[in-house]
């Protein structure tokens, strides 16, 4: 992980952007870490969405919490529901 100074990206945002598009880069707003320059391309983009998408982030965790609850169902099952016509 490279770091880059807030003047160095106020300065030239070009080439710190460049710099982003090979390694994720920390900012640092003097001497101190401020925030972070994650390398993106558009196979991560759709990744990285549905990580931070924070609906999706409350259903897993509602789905993870109900199946530590109640347990899960068996693989019979699950292929029941799947092959179940929809309507």
């Amino acid at each position: 992980m490279q770091f880059v100074a807030m003047r160095e990206l106020k300065n030239d945002p070009s080439r710190v952007l460049n710099r982003a598009a090979r390694a994720d880069l920390v900012i640092t707003r003097n001497g101190k870490p401020t925030a972070a320059l994650l390398r993106l391309d558009e196979d991560l983009l759709d990744d990285f969405v549905l990580a931070h998408h924070p609906t999706l982030l409350r259903e897993v965790e509602t789905a993870r919490r109900d199946y530590r609850r109640a347990g899960g169902i068996s693989h019979e099952e699950m292929k029941r529901r799947i092959s179940r016509p929809r309507g």
